[in-house]
């Protein structure tokens, strides 16, 4: 099973984080805590990262949020998991329902080529 984690890095509002937040120094982070920070921050937004370093949590279904700063600027970092089988399976019926709307609007315009008219016109 892919356990890989969604990440997320932007700058924190610094007037939301309270006295009493832990806030993580960058450079005290483990190197593969660097390094998810890093592609996270690179990413301006939500990337995927496959190693798990333990300077994170990765609950299922959720994200959770840790603040850490670097170079004098507090980022807000959230990770967690995706559920694969389910966002495979929203997929796979955001398919099925193309194709079925595919193939309705192909039957119609054969329909209309061949002169048929619908059944409710009179």
């Amino acid at each position: 099973m892919d356990r890989s984690s969604d990440v997320r890095v932007v700058a924190a509002n610094e007037s939301q984080v309270s006295p009493d937040d832990e806030v993580l120094r960058y450079n005290n982070l483990s190197e593969g805590g660097q390094d998810v920070f890093d592609q996270g921050l690179r990413t301006n937004g939500y990337t995927r990262v496959h190693q798990l370093p333990p300077d994170f949590n990765y609950p299922d279904d959720e994200m959770d949020y840790t603040y850490v700063e670097k170079n004098g600027t507090i980022y807000s970092v959230g990770t967690g998991f995706s559920n694969y089988m389910a966002v495979l399976l929203a997929d796979a019926v955001g398919i099925v329902v193309g194709l079925a709307g595919i193939i309705l609007l192909l039957g119609g315009v054969y329909r209309r080529r061949n002169g048929e008219t619908d059944a409710t016109e009179g």
